[in-house]
Order: C-alpha cells, then sequence, then structure tokens
C-alpha cells in the first residue's frame, strides 16, 4: 500500500472486512488516479471503481461523510456503473456496523465512524422551501417542465413519490403502489359504502390517492401541497378525468386545514414538519364523529438521528424523519386508539431500487429534457445528484428505519 493515504488505507480496510462479512460473491477492483489496487475479494462478481483525485476526494468523505461522498460522486470523481454503484455504497454505509469496526484498530474504528457521520447542521441552505424540491423551482421556469422531470422515473399508475408495499409476489412498482393504496383504504374503513363521504390528503403528491379514492369508492377528495408543479398537473387531470365534482386541491400549509372529514391521510409528509404537536391536534379536531386517519413516514428509532446535510442542501430542504416513540407520544395525546404498522421489511429499499432503475433507463431523455428546458448548468451534476439519492437512501434505508403507517382514530379533542 505504499503511496495510499491514511484514508485510503482505511477505506480498502473496510472494503475486506465488508466483503468478508457481508458479500463474498463479490470482488473489487479499486483504482487511485488510475492506479489499481490489489482485487478485495474472490467472488465471481466483479465490481470495478476508479477515484480520481483520490487524496483530496478521500480527505472529503472522511472529514464531511454523505457530503463529501455525495458531491465527489456528482463531480465525477468516483467513476462506477450504475447497476454497481450501491455495492460501492454499502462499504460506506456499512462501515460503522459492529462486525466490520471490530476488525479495525481503535484509531481507524474513530476515523471510519466519523467518515459515517461527516458533519452535521440543522439548516438547509438560505431561502429554501419544500418547493424547491417538489416544483424544482430552482431548475424549472414552467411546472409542467418540473413534472415530467419526475415522471420519467414514478410509477405510471399512480405518480407515488412515496415507498410502495412489496409482498413476496410484488414484481412492479406499479403493484407495490397499488398495493399501498389498497392497504390503506381497507385500513381505513374505506369501500363501497363510503361513496361521497370527504377525505383530506396532507401532502397530496401528484394525485394519486385522491384519484384512486375518488375513482375506485365514490369519495370525494381534496388535496393540500405547496408544490405549484403538483397543484397544476392534479388541476389538469382533475379536467381530464371529468372528476371536477370530486376531486379539488389547494395550494396550502397542512397545519392550515380546514374543514371536517371522515378520513385524513398523510403519505411521506411527516418527513417535512416539525410540529408534530399542532398537526395532530387539528387533524383530530378536523375528523367527523367515526372518522379516523393514517399517517405513512419513514421513522427513525435513534434518539441521536440527524438529518443529512448533504440531503439538506441537495434534495429535501427541512426534511428528517421522525421519531417514532415521540410521534407515538404526540398520537396518543389527541387519540384514543393509535395502531402502528409496518410495510414489509425492505420495501422502501426496493421502490428506491425501481426509481432508480427507471432513472437511468430514461436518463437519455432526463438529459435532453434538463438540457433544453431547465435553467440547470451542470446538467451532469444535477443528473448525479439525483442517482447519487436514490442509491444513497436505498442503502441507508436497508441499514436503518423502517416505513410505518399508524392508524388513529377516536379524537380525545373536538372542533
Amino acid at each position: 500500500m505504499k503511496g495510499l493515504t491514511r484514508e485510503q488505507k482505511i477505506f480498502l480496510k473496510v472494503a475486506r472486512a465488508y466483503v468478508g462479512e457481508e458479500r463474498p460473491e463479490i470482488s473489487f477492483r479499486f483504482a487511485f488516479d488510475g492506479v489499481p489496487q490489489p482485487v478485495i475479494g474472490s467472488g465471481s462478481r466483479i465490481v470495478d471503481v476508479s477515484f480520481h483525485n483520490a487524496e483530496r476526494l478521500f480527505q472529503r468523505i472522511f472529514l464531511e461523510g454523505n457530503m463529501g461522498l455525495g458531491e465527489g460522486y456528482s463531480e465525477g470523481l468516483i467513476e462506477v456503473k450504475d447497476a454497481d454503484y450501491k455495492e460501492f455504497l454499502c462499504i460506506c454505509v456499512y462501515a460503522v456496523s459492529p462486525r466490520i469496526l471490530r476488525q479495525l484498530s481503535i484509531f481507524d474504528m474513530i476515523a471510519a465512524v466519523r467518515a459515517r457521520a461527516g458533519v452535521y447542521f440543522s439548516r438547509p441552505r438560505e431561502n429554501a422551501t419544500i418547493d424547491n424540491h417538489y416544483s424544482l423551482s430552482d431548475w424549472f421556469e414552467n411546472d409542467d417542465d418540473s413534472n415530467t422531470f419526475f415522471h420519467y422515473w414514478l410509477d405510471r399508475d399512480h405518480r407515488m413519490y412515496s415507498c410502495g408495499k412489496w409482498d413476496p409476489e410484488t414484481k412492479t412498482l406499479e403493484e407495490s403502489e397499488t398495493n399501498k393504496l389498497e392497504l390503506y383504504a381497507k385500513r381505513m374503513g374505506i369501500d363501497g359504502n363510503s361513496r361521497g363521504k370527504a377525505l383530506l390528503d396532507l401532502g397530496c403528491g401528484w394525485g394519486g390517492v385522491l384519484f384512486f379514492m375518488a375513482e375506485r369508492f365514490g369519495v370525494r377528495a381534496k388535496g393540500l401541497t405547496l408544490s405549484s408543479a403538483q397543484h397544476r398537473f392534479i388541476t389538469k387531470e382533475i379536467q381530464r378525468r371529468h372528476l371536477q365534482d370530486l376531486v379539488t386541491v389547494e395550494l396550502r400549509n397542512v397545519h392550515d386545514m380546514e374543514g371536517t372529514y371522515d378520513y385524513i391521510i398523510s403519505i411521506g409528509m411527516l418527513e417535512h414538519i416539525s410540529d408534530f404537536d399542532d398537526l395532530y391536534a387539528k387533524t383530530a379536531r378536523a375528523l367527523n364523529p367515526g372518522g379516523q386517519a393514517l399517517m405513512h413516514s419513514i421513522y427513525s428509532e435513534s434518539w441521536f438521528y440527524k438529518a443529512d446535510r448533504w440531503f439538506l442542501k441537495y434534495i429535501f430542504p427541512y426534511g428528517a424523519c421522525p421519531n417514532f416513540s415521540s410521534n407515538m407520544r404526540y398520537f396518543r395525546k389527541y387519540f384514543s386508539v393509535v395502531d402502528p404498522q409496518k410495510l414489509p421489511h425492505l420495501s422502501y429499499p426496493k421502490t428506491l431500487d425501481a426509481w432508480f432503475a427507471n432513472f437511468c433507463k430514461a436518463e437519455p431523455k432526463i438529459r435532453e429534457h434538463l438540457q433544453q428546458n431547465s435553467k440547470v448548468k451542470d446538467v451532469e451534476f444535477a443528473i448525479r445528484t439525483f442517482k447519487h439519492y436514490l442509491a444513497i437512501a436505498s442503502v441507508s434505508l436497508t441499514f436503518s428505519g423502517f416505513v410505518g403507517h399508524t392508524l388513529v382514530k377516536e379524537p380525545k379533542v373536538h372542533s
């Protein structure tokens, strides 16, 4: 290893431990600035990864964690096939596994843990809002162009931007999203007898829940969103589907909900708020007698969890996974019945993998779309940023966290 930096040596040690403990069927071939390293592993599947400006890159990774890793990949300093990128990222994420750490010296262990943790801060970039992501307002002047970008890789049937329900027999992204919607309708008691009843979707995305519940069950569905692009898409879809009497959408903060409803649902929105006490109190007051609500979210079980600053900067301003235990306390404060359940194991990694595959398949069209219709100055950086997001999220959610859906009813407070 003569000539390698300490960070590079530690990385190779972690890679050897990872292959030995987790993936013996894989071999890694790394090259630092064109200099190949001895092959790690004896598996038949070979993953080639080349690092450019390697000394500085690994300094950034060990100092900044995912910020250095993500920016390094987006800058083209890490070359690896799309199909293999997740395998490489597993080394970085699993670096803090006890089975990996026990094979390192105490000093190397400290360095590995620090690299995995990175440097956290609590605020996103200045003036950022959630509309920066869901409308990509930094990228596009036209909301239709923003919608086109997302629809290249989300599911075709519902355009759901949240975890699907992957049962053992589920084969496609579209099936997984339909599975989820059918499950949530069943949990809330929405069936053929629900025609004409009122549903509110908090953070309604591109309307997948609204259209499913209205078209299948005749439910009157209203959605709230802060994304101008999503609002525009749903408004046009209402006209196209002739659902003016059943579906409405408003540009409104969920904390400002108005009216009362038989069903309230939220899928993937809790990760973008912080005042759960206020939201659940207002949800309780907005339910009609006998009504119920269902909240779906990625949950963290760690009290030491902090939002990753790369995600805050590039993907989700103000985004973070709520803590499961504290959320249950808030639910029980306002509801007599609180029934949390989990989606099947690895449902979100499978969803993210499907999005990643769709994104890579559509990459030539996405690149052309960005070049012709966006304000993006560095299209390759932008594309690789989204690929890193989908891949690192899949690996991270395999390692920790889970997706839960909590049914609540019998409010303790009333309007």
